[in-house]
């Protein structure tokens, strides 16, 4: 019989309460940031108050399927950080440019990053796809979720018209060709996280064999 005690010292268990811990803070603090950045957007009567609904259901949606999906500690921060950037979003910082470059690509830039990577980790360990063609279909679903993210934009736009936030025209939406550039926005932050995932699997396999071979 397997002593509960030799159990609760195994290093697997030890790293998967470590990891729970993480989740845990990652998830109260950024539940309290766009808790504050929510009372600001009351205060101020901006539309960005409509977004933190959407927000808390995409934070504790992920948080709550995050063992199902294999969801890592350090992509959820990144999640969390990509949520607080968008609801930063109230402070008119769609309005604003970094470096010559508004704040919108590097906002849906990041998205595509922060979701490649999670979506990398789970085809990874439990599949369905291998190879180049996992490349293709965590690509596919990076892009299906940027369209339907404008098709979600473009349905609050016809109903609600201009002002800020996800669910109006405004800033960051004017251009003609704002749905291709956000979807090609996104595209890139994914090519960026597989490729950075690429380095990081070429160079951990080299440093397993380099330690097989001694």
């Amino acid at each position: 019989m397997v002593c509960l005690g030799n159990i609760f010292k195994e290093p697997l268990f030890v790293y998967y309460m470590k990891e729970e811990i993480w989740n845990k803070i990652i998830l109260i603090f950024t539940t309290l940031v766009l808790l504050v950045l929510e009372f600001y957007s009351l205060k101020t009567d901006s539309h960005y108050k409509w977004d933190f609904i959407f927000l808390m259901i995409i934070l504790y949606g992920v948080y709550f399927f995050r063992g199902k999906f294999k969801v890592h500690p350090s992509h959820f921060f990144l999640l969390g950080v990509f949520l607080i950037l968008h609801n930063l979003g109230t402070f008119d910082t769609y309005k604003m440019f970094f470096y010559g470059i508004e704040y919108d690509f590097y906002v849906h830039t990041f998205f595509g990053f922060v979701s490649s990577l999670m979506i990398y980790r789970t085809y990874k360990l439990i599949g369905p796809y291998k190879g180049w063609f996992m490349i293709i279909a965590i690509l596919a679903v990076v892009l299906g979720l940027s369209a339907f993210h404008e098709l979600f934009e473009y349905a609050g736009a016809e109903l609600l018209g201009e002002g800020e936030g996800v669910l109006f025209v405004g800033a960051g939406d004017i251009d003609e060709w704002d749905t291709q550039k956000d979807m090609r926005n996104n595209l890139l932050g994914g090519l960026i996280a597989l490729a950075l995932y690429g380095i990081y699997n070429k160079f951990t396999l080299g440093k397993t064999s380099k330690r097989v071979r001694k």
